[in-house]
């Protein structure tokens, strides 16, 4: 079963799937509005409600765990 969780605030979202998380936290430290938290070796997007949809947690994440975006 895949573990999929998803954050969302107003027109801003993004899921990631948590079994492909591996805690790297580059989506944590390129993220200019610091929207990612690591927790427990896992990525939460707790602060989802300052994205600017830069999406450079795309880019950068090593497992492609973020999945779904709000800017796609």
């Amino acid at each position: 079963m895949v573990n999929i969780k998803k954050w969302e605030e107003e027109e801003h979202w993004v899921e990631i799937d948590l079994d492909l998380c591996i805690g790297a936290a580059e989506c944590v430290n390129v993220c200019p509005v610091e929207v990612y938290t690591l927790i427990d070796g896992k990525v939460i997007a707790d602060n989802i409600g300052e994205c600017t949809d830069c999406l450079a947690c795309l880019d950068v994440c090593p497992t492609n765990a973020i999945l779904n975006h709000s800017a796609w």
